[in-house]
């Protein structure tokens, strides 16, 4: 048995399954990956519940990487654009654990991220967590992913980050890097009004990331970026 922390409390590892804390958010996250499943590779089946009430799904072999190269950002947003295709139809009430977005078109995963995915080289393994699953649109999926894969949320140079954001924008084939970047700060405002809201009504990954520094840090974060937006914009 091994733990795998994480921002949210973690999990465990036993053998090749991954035993997670579950939610009112679960029995919909189930439902969407049952959907998934042989739709869209890389992503954990479900195994169940066990004895101490997580969920059980498989283990995703693969390399944590941060910064993402270029293949790897390719691989992720390849499979991104692949997901959204799969979802098209897949209809489902919820309760999801997601923070709402204006113009929903379909159920997304909300968090995609170098966190929550693991390679072999270039070539994506696994996409895991999937906890923030729930109504989103294109736009929104891919400002969340940028501000964590270009990355935005820290300095990297202005031209750098164009060259990055153009390259995720493309391999995409939807939003320009212009319209993503300027969505950044929408996405992102609505991550820092969330967290602290879910964890007053009680969800413990949200109390978890508040003793991390959340929402403050991404929020010095968010302002950093906003005063770099017009140089970005500049070498797009």
């Amino acid at each position: 048995m091994a733990h795998l922390p994480g921002g949210m409390g973690g999990a465990e590892r036993v053998g090749d399954r991954v035993h997670r804390p579950t939610g009112y958010w679960t029995p919909a996250v189930h439902a969407l990956l049952a959907h998934l499943d042989g739709r869209v590779p890389h992503i954990p089946r479900v195994h169940g519940i066990d004895e101490h009430g997580r969920e059980v799904l498989d283990y995703l072999p693969g390399e944590f990487c941060e910064p993402l190269t270029l293949g790897q950002i390719t691989s992720l947003v390849t499979w991104m654009r692949e997901l959204h295709e799969a979802v098209a139809g897949f209809v489902h009430s919820g309760p999801w654990r997601h923070f709402e977005i204006a113009d929903p078109v379909f159920i997304g995963h909300n968090d995609v991220a170098h966190y929550n995915a693991c390679f072999d080289g270039d070539r994506l393994t696994g996409v895991f967590d999937w906890d923030m699953a729930g109504p989103t649109n294109p736009l929104m999926e891919l400002a969340f992913s940028s501000w964590n894969i270009v990355p935005l949320w820290t300095d990297i140079g202005a031209e750098l980050a164009a060259q990055r954001l153009t390259h995720l924008a493309e391999c995409y084939g939807g939003p320009g890097a212009h319209e993503i970047l300027h969505a950044v700060p929408t996405r992102i405002q609505i991550m820092l009004d969330g967290i602290p809201r879910r964890a007053a009504a009680g969800d413990d990954g949200m109390r978890n990331l508040m003793t991390l520094g959340e929402p403050g840090r991404s929020a010095a974060n968010l302002a950093d970026l906003i005063s770099r937006i017009s140089s970005i914009d500049r070498c797009l």
